[in-house]
């Protein structure tokens, strides 16, 4: 099964549901700012775009693709959205939401130029105001580009919300092989996350009937050998490790999209991610990449993960804490909601683990998907990623702090919650930490 197949398609899939896939057209090609008025016309109505950019995209291609719009007679507007204090890259956030709100002009759909950061305030804005947009994608950097997710900083608390997805893709290799190896080292850890991520969306189907897709959880796995058994390729940054990568990105979001979760590529490691993101900005420190950091969260979750699948008769306890508010501080309130539902939810999941032949079955449909840590950590080690704590400019006191709290702030269930109920954590993190990400 080809995913560009279902492009623009609406189809009966094997899990029962009906999906529809509004996405028209992705364009991985040198040609593609050449070409861009002629996709962008045959699939977005209107001839007045505002194309957001950062400084950086803006040089990178924004620029370019503007230029190639005006000459074919779209009257392009373009809003260059500012850096953070301190020379930071922009952020996704309520804040520079509302900056671009007063600052935009009247237009007929958007552009996103740029990677995670841009595409998301573009698809944002497409949300609020029921206008398309289109992706001009710079890094292989993330899944969002084809995904509705919408991961912004919301009351200095990371968020999901779901929005709409872009028209047409485009993507030019050379642009996106140029750009800071940093970003496409962001991506490939943000894609090896989905072993970790399908395996707590098995769990979640097995514990609480949550709803699963096969089609869905196996979207990449034809091309995962293309970039997970080649990381040296992609360091040498070869045209087929690259191109793989970046379709295992697009793919990725893609099923998110056909599934209308974002359980498909989003599970433990990511929360590792959001607390360290969350609590780095109420802290007004520096985080890295969201993907670098998602790379060792994966290869945290994995650990857990072979913990978990080596006990046979586990007692099932839970873990029923009080939101640490010395660890999120001014954000406590935001997260102790979230906290609260994950309460209920964990002590369902006890009741149902408790159940004869359950932890046999979560066992046999954990091991399907899940891969070792050390299968992710070589693999990041010879990509020239982010394997180890300092890579990502964090401590290893901050890292065990967020893995001990990221639980708490999101309602979904995940191996963290998992590792909790058969009480490897809190105790094997720092075992954890010591044996694989130092």
């Amino acid at each position: 099964m080809n995913p560009k197949d279902l492009l623009g398609k609406t189809f009966k899939c094997e899990c029962g549901k009906t999906h529809s896939v509004a996405i028209r057209e992705i364009v991985y090609s040198e040609s593609a700012v050449r070409d861009a008025p002629e996709i962008l016309g045959r699939n977005i109505k209107g001839r007045n775009p505002l194309l957001i950019a950062d400084s950086r995209t803006h040089a990178a291609g924004g620029k370019a693709l503007a230029g190639a719009l005006a000459a074919a007679g779209f009257k392009v507007e373009t809003l260059i959205v500012p850096d953070g204090p301190g020379g930071h890259d922009p952020v996704c956030d309520d804040l520079t939401l509302a900056w671009i709100r007063k600052s935009m002009p009247e237009c007929d759909f958007y552009i996103g130029a740029g990677a995670g950061v841009m595409s998301d305030l573009a698809k944002w804005l497409a949300s609020e105001t029921k206008k398309p947009y289109a992706a001009f994608a710079t890094a292989a950097s993330m899944n969002g580009y084809s995904s509705g997710n919408i991961a912004p900083t919301i009351k200095g608390v990371k968020r999901l919300i779901y929005g709409t997805v872009p028209a047409a893709i485009l993507a030019v290799p050379s642009i996106i092989n140029s750009a800071p190896y940093k970003l496409t080292t962001a991506g490939l850890g943000d894609v090896l996350a989905k072993p970790v991520s399908i395996t707590d969306w098995r769990v979640s189907n097995l514990l609480f009937g949550e709803y699963f897709c096969p089609l869905c959880a196996r979207m990449i796995s034809d091309i995962e050998p293309a970039y997970l058994d080649h990381p040296r390729d992609i360091l040498a940054k070869k045209a087929p490790a690259m191109e793989a990568l970046f379709n295992a990105l697009i793919y990725s979001g893609l099923s998110m999209t056909i599934a209308g979760t974002s359980s498909v590529s989003s599970g433990g490691e990511h929360m590792i991610s959001h607390a360290l993101d969350s609590t780095a900005l109420e802290r007004g420190t520096d985080h890295d990449y969201h993907g670098r950091q998602v790379g060792l969260g994966t290869i945290f979750a994995c650990a857990l993960y072979e913990h978990i699948l080596a006990l046979e008769n586990p007692v099932f306890r839970l873990q029923a804490e009080e939101t640490n508010k010395a660890f999120w501080r001014k954000i406590s309130p935001v997260v102790d909601e979230e906290h609260g539902r994950k309460r209920e939810k964990a002590a369902k999941a006890i009741e149902q683990l408790k159940k004869p032949k359950c932890w046999d079955k979560l066992r046999a449909s954990a091991a399907k998907s899940v891969r070792t840590p050390s299968e992710i950590r070589n693999c990041l080690k010879a990509a020239g990623a982010a394997c180890r704590i300092e890579d990502i400019g964090c401590d290893r006191k901050r890292f065990l702090e967020a893995a001990l709290n990221c639980h708490q702030m999101r309602e979904r269930y995940t191996v963290i919650d998992l590792a909790r109920a058969v009480g490897i954590m809190p105790k094997a993190a720092d075992e954890i930490i010591e044996q694989y990400l130092v």
